[in-house]
C-alpha cells in the first residue's frame, strides 16, 4: 500500500500571516480532493461551503477548533507552522464538516455529551478517517490521528468504533 506522502492530497499553503483567511487560501486545491464531496450535502454543496469558510490564524499553541459565532475555523499559529501536512489537511476537513453542521443549525459544542460521543465529532472524524484510509493510512496511523490530549486511550478506541459504525451505516461516506 502506498504511504500517505506518496499520494497527492491538498497540502496547506504555509506563507500566511496572522488574521482571517479564506479556506481556499490556506488549502488552495481543496476542491480537487474527493474528500470534500464527503462533507457536502444537497442543501450545502461544497461550492457554498468553500465560499463562506474562513480560517482565523491566531498566535497560540494548540490545534484547531470552530468558533460557531462567526462561524469560522480557528487555527493556531503553532499548529499551522509545525503540524505535518497530512494531519493539518485532515483536521481542516474535520472542521469544515463542523462549518456545514453549523449552517444546518446543529450544535457542535453539545457540552452535555462527552466529546468522543458527540454526533458532530463522530461525523467530522469520519470524514478525516475515510480520507486518511483513502490516502493509505493504516489503523495505527488513524489511531494516532484521532488521539489528542483531552481523550484517554479508551475514549479514542470508542471514538474509532463509533466512526467505523458511522461509515458503515452512512450512505454519504
Amino acid at each position: 500500500m502506498s504511504q500517505p506522502g506518496e499520494i497527492n492530497f491538498p497540502r496547506p499553503f504555509r506563507g500566511l500571516g496572522l488574521g482571517e483567511h479564506r479556506f481556499l487560501t490556506l488549502l488552495p486545491v481543496a476542491l480537487d480532493s474527493p474528500a470534500v464531496r464527503l462533507i457536502e450535502t444537497n442543501a450545502f454543496p461544497v461550492s457554498f461551503l468553500m465560499k463562506r469558510a474562513r480560517i482565523w490564524l491566531l498566535a497560540k499553541e494548540g490545534f484547531c477548533w470552530i468558533d460557531e459565532t462567526v462561524p469560522c475555523i480557528v487555527l493556531t499559529q503553532h499548529y499551522y507552522q509545525n503540524g505535518n501536512d497530512l494531519d493539518l489537511y485532515l483536521d481542516l476537513l474535520h472542521e469544515l464538516t463542523h462549518i456545514r453542521q453549523i449552517f444546518e443549525g446543529r450544535d457542535v459544542w453539545e457540552e452535555k455529551i462527552p466529546y468522543h460521543r458527540r454526533p458532530t465529532e463522530i461525523e467530522g472524524y469520519a470524514v478525516a478517517v475515510a480520507e486518511g484510509r483513502r490516502l493509505g493510512m493504516d489503523e495505527l496511523a488513524i489511531i494516532k490521528h484521532l488521539s489528542n490530549p483531552w481523550m484517554t486511550t479508551d475514549q479514542v478506541a470508542e471514538l474509532l468504533k463509533s466512526v467505523n459504525n458511522f461509515l458503515a451505516e452512512s450512505g454519504r461516506l
